[in-house]
C-alpha cells in the first residue's frame, strides 16, 4: 500500500515538473537596460484597488472580449503605477490593450488613451513562456538587474502580453 502512495507520489510530482517545464517556468527572463523609442499607447480603463478582486477580473475579461471581438485591435497589456508584487493589497493599474496609434481607431465606450513615454530610461524583461508564470519571472529578472546595476525603479511597468511571442515587461528607472 505505501509503495503505491510513493509511486503515485512520484508520478504526481514528475506530471507537474513536466508542466512547469512545458509553461516555461525554468526559463529566466532576458534583461536589458534600453531607452524606448517612441511613446506606447494603451487604451483602456484605470483600476485601483485589490488585484484579486472581481472587479479587476472584469476589466480584464472586458479587455479580452474587446480584442476577440474585434472592436479594438492591440495586444493585451497594463501599465501599473505601483509595484505588482505589493498589487494583492492595492493595485494602481490601467488595463487594456496596446494599440499602434491614438487616431486609427474608434475607442470602445469608456475607454480612454494612456501612454507609456518614449525616450525613457527602462529595463526591457522579455521571456518565451506562459502568462500564468511570465509575470514572476519577468518582475523578478528586472528586480535583480535593476540591484545588479544599480539602477532605482520609478514603479512604472508596462506589460504585453502577446497572443504569441515573448511576453514583456518595461519597467521605468531613474
Amino acid at each position: 500500500m505505501n509503495r503505491i502512495f510513493l509511486l503515485l507520489s512520484l508520478f504526481l510530482i514528475v506530471a507537474v515538473a513536466v508542466a512547469y517545464y512545458y509553461l516555461g517556468g525554468f526559463k529566466k527572463a532576458e534583461v536589458k537596460l534600453e531607452t524606448t523609442a517612441q511613446p506606447i499607447f494603451v487604451a483602456g480603463r484605470y483600476f485601483e484597488g485589490p488585484a484579486n478582486s472581481e472587479a479587476f477580473g472584469d476589466l480584464t475579461r472586458e479587455a479580452y472580449q474587446i480584442r476577440t471581438s474585434g472592436k479594438l485591435r492591440g495586444t493585451f497589456g497594463n501599465i501599473f503605477y505601483n509595484d505588482p508584487a505589493k498589487a494583492s493589497e492595492t493595485a494602481k493599474v490601467f488595463v487594456g490593450l496596446i494599440v499602434d496609434d491614438t487616431v486609427s481607431q474608434a475607442l470602445p465606450q469608456g475607454y480612454r488613451y494612456r501612454t507609456f513615454a518614449g525616450g525613457q530610461r527602462v529595463l526591457h524583461a522579455q521571456i518565451e513562456a506562459s502568462y500564468l508564470v511570465a509575470p514572476d519571472k519577468l518582475y523578478t529578472g528586472v528586480k535583480d538587474a535593476a540591484k545588479t546595476q544599480g539602477l532605482t525603479l520609478q514603479n512604472v511597468f508596462l506589460e504585453r502580453f502577446p497572443t504569441s511571442g515573448p511576453v514583456e515587461v518595461w519597467a521605468a528607472v531613474k
